[in-house]
């Protein structure tokens, strides 16, 4: 069965038509297959080289058309184009009167979206270059075989001695004598001289700096053939890392270089037949780029050639007028199928209609000049205004529609407005708006205003309903013609978004709660780092000092310092709060919330599934804090998913065994309550998950997170007795699991001890390796532990630290690092001392805490951690504690 033109898809007619014009002149043989094999259009010339008028041809199976004496090969080279392959062969052919001929034939698949409908083909007569081929072929063959059946090869250059070395398929390559040793010279010398100079400058580089290099250049064979050779190069080094030598391979790409050139050719012959089509042809790239505009594409944007080739779509339909066409090419650009749109473009009055088709690497774009057609359309529209306006106002819309004159009166009210505002449309027809649904009348005559200037308006303004509930509602307003055509009625289109305003405006704020808590961090750890010393300071001052009046002085100073240190708690504890209540908690209850509240922050795309045991025990903790760490993991799990997904959460109980604590944080054996929340976002490497739950580590982009809610979350979760885990593959989602201990499992919370000046511990000459930015803490802190017995080091940063310990010309007992600072922070030297010094145990401290060691002790591998400003005795209490369980770990007594 064969298809008629008439009978091919719109689509493929459209193409066909445009392509007919293109090629009408065309130098060339052109023509279109449909995916049948049958012919749909073929040019004058082509045409004239097959004997008939294109009407006796069209609807014929091209191979019957075309005069070939090898029709299977045309078969074949129709069925692989169709299948998506640009296909080309050489053919011979018999012409009308009975003369030979030789043909090239390009084929070309056509698509619309992803799918294959034709075959768009080109045919130039290669008869003459065929027959000087042959004859040239026929002396040249028997040199050229041995040649053919090797063009790749491989090179060197000694380091030292700069000798050059090929492989026997490089020597086939250049022509050059396998039996000869010494070819440095001769390999050089296969450069053309232009070129010579760049490749022994990359070669040099290679020798010295180790760069790789591929670069593509001209090359001469022994003989004298000229050749295109690719070569790639890159350094082999020795165990101690110097490079011995360049090394690579050479590629003679002469055939494909020769190629590209025909392509070049094959553009060049394209760009002047579509030049010569009367409408505007742009090609652009999947960025917008504008690849290629023909000449009447040109005209029509009233630009020069040289600015429409460096511009992007969205350049050259810019501002408002373009916003259509914009919105167009990026449909047809992310559907994959045609876009069509009208309107006013590139002057004032002049209508363009575009048709945009998606290509495999961007748009193809026809453009017309509509303006004559839009003048006919506009007569037509404007003897049906009356009709028009009235379907405007149909009573059935969702949205308030008001019709309202210039005076602000109604003149129509449908029944959502009615709805909206709790004004019956009889009570509304007539009186003013500004009556019925303003306060304040200054963003309507503001709008009013605008509408009048521009036709149209569009925005959020404030109103109120007839209770005096206060309404957001988006307005999009039309200046209308009343009967006698005069432009003096305000077509009003209201959407209430009061609801949707409040949740925007409550989003705002917890942004800023977030930013303030950000703030505060930072804040924190500054003045907790200025008052550290301070704090220190006082109390070795106050052991010396026997004047009574001093010592209160001294007194009263600890006290202020230590009021400014619960200050700084304070604000902490009201931005992100950890410490909290130990009380009886139904995990039921705080399941079923968490459930619901997530239901609500959730967007439609994500479906969210609940697997749960029907009586979970309860445990003892804050429901507070509890429901904060299962919220921020749902967020987390939000993000991941991007607006599409599904989000599960699981809870049961779970009997932890000394075999499980291998995989869990600090989780004890018992009994636990285990809620898992799981996502099937992105989901994370094995390097990610080391450290997410380390402070101020986040993958979030810039001002999206502040690194600390998994953090926070896992120093809520320790304090409670309980343990967090992660299981995640890249591209597999998160799983993350809670465990909480039922009730007899929790440890509760426990007062700290009176501080007493009379029983602070001292030290037995131990060396402490003290690590801090800070140079008044480090010099106060050394003083002081000197002062009971200890020995001490200083560093101002972890490379310091490191460089010391290994240094071999101390021996360390015990490490105190601050966690910011400079170079190396406290994390990544605890991680590194953890690893290559495990015998040296860590205490970490830091301002930027706003709870108890349970807080900041995030995984990093410490033994404790001390809060800044610390006292004298929490410093030297914390070292003889961390000392003693250091030696009970390693066997030792301590006396």
């Amino acid at each position: 069965m064969t298809t008629s033109a008439s009978e091919a898809p719109l689509e493929l007619r459209t193409l066909v038509h445009a392509l007919r014009i293109a090629t009408r002149d065309s130098p060339d043989a052109a023509f279109v297959i449909d995916a049948e094999g049958t012919l749909q259009m073929a040019n004058a010339h082509l045409c004239s080289s097959l004997g008939h008028a294109e009407h006796e041809i069209i609807g014929r199976p091209f191979g019957a058309s075309s005069r070939s004496t090898d029709p299977e090969q045309i078969r074949a080279a129709i069925a692989r184009s169709l299948s998506g392959e640009a296909a080309r062969y050489r053919g011979t052919g018999t012409t009308p009167s009975g003369e030979p001929f030789v043909a090239e034939v390009t084929l070309l698949p056509l698509r619309i979206g992803d799918e294959v409908v034709g075959v768009y083909g080109t045919s130039i007569n290669m008869t003459a270059i065929e027959r000087h081929d042959v004859e040239a072929r026929q002396s040249d063959d028997l040199v050229r075989l041995a040649g053919r059946l090797a063009r790749f090869g491989g090179w060197s250059v000694d380091a030292e001695t700069e000798a050059v070395t090929m492989s026997l398929g490089a020597r086939v390559i250049l022509d050059i004598d396998p039996t000869l040793t010494d070819i440095t010279e001769l390999a050089w010398a296969r450069m053309a001289d232009h070129d010579r100079a760049v490749m022994e400058s990359l070669v040099h580089q290679c020798l010295t700096e180790g760069a790789p290099f591929e670069v593509e250049k001209t090359m001469f064979s022994t003989t004298g053939e000229r050749l295109t050779v690719r070569t790639i190069g890159e350094a082999e080094r020795d165990s101690d890392g110097r490079v011995m030598r360049a090394y690579g391979a050479i590629w003679d790409v002469s055939d494909m270089a020769a190629a590209r050139e025909r392509e070049r050719a094959l553009e060049a012959r394209l760009s002047l037949t579509l030049n010569s089509i009367a409408d505007g042809i742009i090609f652009t790239a999947t960025d917008g780029s504008i690849i290629f505009a023909n000449q009447h594409a040109i005209d029509l944007a009233h630009r020069a050639e040289s600015d429409v080739v460096t511009l992007t779509l969205d350049d050259l339909f810019a501002g408002d007028d373009g916003e259509g066409f914009r919105e167009c090419f990026a449909s047809a650009l992310a559907t994959k199928q045609r876009g069509a749109y009208r309107g006013v473009m590139f002057a004032p009055g002049q209508w363009i209609e575009c048709t945009a088709f998606a290509t495999n690497d961007g748009l193809a774009i026809y453009l017309r000049d509509v303006t004559d057609d839009e003048r006919a359309r506009a007569i037509a529209r404007h003897a049906q205004a009356k009709v028009e306006q009235q379907a405007a106002l149909l009573d059935a819309a969702r949205d308030a529609i008001i019709v309202r004159d210039l005076d602000y009166r109604v003149h129509f009210w449908n029944k959502a407005a009615e709805d909206l505002y709790g004004w019956s449309r009889d009570e509304a027809m007539g009186r003013r708006v500004s009556e019925l649904i303003y306060n304040d009348t200054t963003q309507l005559d503001h709008a009013s205003a605008i509408t009048l200037r521009d036709g149209y308006f569009s925005d959020e303004i404030n109103q109120v309903a007839r209770d005096g509930r206060p309404l957001v509602v988006d307005c999009r307003w039309q200046l209308i013609p009343n009967p006698d055509g005069e432009q003096t009625l305000i077509l009003a289109v209201n959407s209430d978004i009061t609801e949707w305003r409040r949740e925007q405006d409550a989003r705002l704020r917890a942004e800023r709660m977030e930013a303030l808590g950000t703030l505060a961090g930072g804040i924190a750890h500054d003045l907790n780092n200025v008052l550290t010393p301070i704090l220190m300071s006082v109390q070795l001052l106050a052991l010396d000092e026997d004047d009574a009046h001093r010592r209160d002085m001294l007194a009263s100073t600890e006290t202020a310092v230590k009021r400014g240190a619960d200050m700084v708690r304070q604000v902490l504890s009201f931005v992100r709060g950890v410490d909290g209540r130990r009380i009886d908690v139904d995990v039921n209850r705080l399941v079923d919330e968490f459930v619901a509240i997530t239901r609500d922050m959730l967007p439609e795309g994500i479906q969210l599934t609940v697997n749960r045991a029907p009586h979970l025990s309860a445990t003892i903790g804050d429901p507070t804090q509890l429901q904060q760490v299962l919220v921020n993991l749902a967020i987390n799990a939000r993000d991941a998913m991007e607006g599409s997904g599904r989000l599960t959460v699981t809870a049961n109980e779970l009997d932890i065994d000394e075999g499980y604590l291998s995989v869990s944080h600090s989780a004890a054996p018992g009994r636990y309550i285990v809620i898992g929340v799981e996502d099937s976002g992105h989901g994370m490497s094995s390097q990610v998950q080391e450290k997410i739950f380390e402070p101020f580590f986040t993958t979030k982009p810039p001002g999206k997170g502040t690194g600390l809610g998994l953090a926070t979350s896992l120093a809520i979760i320790r304090s409670h007795g309980g343990f967090m885990q992660v299981y995640s593959e890249p591209g597999h989602g998160a799983r993350f699991l809670v465990g909480l201990p039922v009730g007899e499992h929790v440890v509760r919370d426990q007062a700290p001890l009176a501080e007493s000046r009379n029983s602070v511990p001292r030290g037995d000459s131990e060396l402490i390796l003290i690590v801090d930015d800070d140079d008044t803490i480090r010099r106060v802190a050394a003083v002081t532990l000197e002062s009971h017995g200890y020995r001490t080091l200083s560093a101002s940063n972890g490379r310091e630290a490191i460089d010391l310990i290994e240094s071999g010309d101390h021996v360390v007992d015990l490490v105190i690092t601050d966690m910011m600072m400079p170079i190396m922070d406290g994390a990544a030297t605890s991680a590194y001392l953890e690893e290559h010094h495990p015998r040296i145990p860590i205490i970490a401290a830091s301002g930027f805490t706003a709870g108890g060691p349970e807080t900041a002790a995030i995984g990093l591998g410490i033994s404790r951690f001390i809060a800044k400003p610390f006292t004298t005795s929490q410093l030297l209490t914390s070292i003889r504690d961390t000392l003693r369980e250091h030696r009970s770990a390693e066997g030792v007594d301590d006396e």
